[in-house]
């Protein structure tokens, strides 16, 4: 089509003219790409205090108030959809049931990394942090508080940073987690989704590794407590806690500074966050 008109034009226009007209032809459609509005599904990891259509209404609402902000001009978020598992996204990114995946940032670059065949397409930012936090039943107020006590102890001793630093920016972030065991002591049954790495992983020989263990392994050495790892799926977490089948579960806690709270539902309790993070990377098929 390019060559019909250049040929066209060359017939009508002198020399000097015809590389004008193209110049404006070019500039044109260049204007008009740059116009256009990349629509796409995204995948996010299951909220417990959301539906997916109102989860798409607070996003959309928020990147006209820089809430959430898509760090790019042509990318439109036109739906949501949550998966239980990081699996389960892959999955569904691969069969194009979804067009991209939202990760905190450290794990798609995990993700990225690993699998040659994924690549980041955009980035989203937060005005505030989102962080994690461990999440109780209402009735074990207790245990909490241990946590918390726990919690402030290792940030103030600099572990809390080199957990950090070993088990999700190292380069040696997958080396598996050691468990004290305590004859006799409590046992405390703690959920882990076993598939974020590098947050928390667990391979296919069962071999803990990443960061959450490692913070839940040093609270077990400190509280002199046995830690029972039990493997959930992000959608499972609340029931897991209100049944009682685990004691203590990972959780996403929305920052404070936000009028809505995606992912706290009635009757859990959050400790103060560990870690937090305002970037959410986008990871697409190449």
């Amino acid at each position: 089509m390019i060559i019909g008109v250049v040929i066209f034009l060359k017939g009508v226009f002198p020399v000097k003219k015809l590389f004008f007209a193209l110049t404006v032809i070019v500039i044109a459609a260049s204007c008009a790409l740059a116009s256009v509005v990349m629509t796409a599904r995204v995948g996010f990891l299951t909220r417990l205090n959301t539906t997916e259509e109102e989860f798409s209404r607070i996003i959309q609402q928020s990147q006209k108030t820089s809430g959430w902000n898509l760090l790019s001009n042509r990318h439109e978020l036109y739906g949501v959809k949550f998966y239980d598992s990081l699996n389960t996204m892959l999955m569904a990114l691969n069969k194009f049931e979804i067009d991209e995946i939202a990760l905190p940032d450290v794990v798609a670059d995990y993700v990225t990394t690993v699998n040659p065949e994924y690549q980041i397409c955009c980035i989203s930012t937060l005005r505030s942090p989102m962080s994690l936090a461990f999440g109780f039943n209402k009735n074990n107020a207790p245990l909490a508080w241990k946590f918390n006590r726990v919690i402030t102890e290792m940030n103030e001793d600099w572990t809390m940073p080199e957990l950090q630093g070993v088990y999700i920016y190292g380069s040696n972030r997958n080396k598996p987690v050691e468990f004290t065991k305590y004859d006799g002591a409590e046992t405390i049954r703690a959920a882990v989704t076993g598939d974020l790495p590098p947050i928390d992983y667990v391979d296919a020989g069962g071999n803990p590794s990443g960061f959450n263990t490692a913070l839940l392994a040093e609270i077990g050495r400190r509280l002199k407590v046995n830690i029972e790892l039990v493997t959930i799926d992000a959608g499972a977490r609340n029931a897991a806690l209100s049944s009682g089948r685990v004691d203590v579960v990972f959780w996403y806690e929305t920052a404070k500074e936000f009028d809505w709270n995606l992912d706290a539902p009635e009757g859990v309790i959050l400790s103060e966050p560990y870690y937090s993070w305002n970037k959410f990377y986008h990871i697409m098929k190449k």
